[in-house]
């Protein structure tokens, strides 16, 4: 497992590695936010988004409610009825 973690993960040594790991977990899984997440990794948040983003793992989401204010505010800009 050591192995692995030290050619997928980064850090600068194997505890920085599982912590990375285990927060990256906790946040595809729903447990902790991305900004929680961020933090338990003890990295700033631009670098968890680049290292999501590394690992193909969406770290943004975009919800139906997202999609619907977004309808609106193109009828709204169009001068459409809302």
């Amino acid at each position: 497992m050591i192995q692995i973690l030290d050619k997928s993960t980064t850090g600068k040594n194997i505890d920085e590695k599982v912590r990375l790991s285990l927060t990256i977990g906790m946040f595809a899984e729903g447990a902790v936010t991305l900004e929680r997440a961020a933090e338990l990794a003890g990295i700033p948040l631009t670098n968890f988004i680049d290292v999501l983003r590394s690992k193909n793992i969406p770290w943004m989401e975009y919800t139906l409610e997202h999609t619907k204010e977004d309808e609106l505010a193109i009828q709204k800009y169009k001068g459409g009825t809302t």
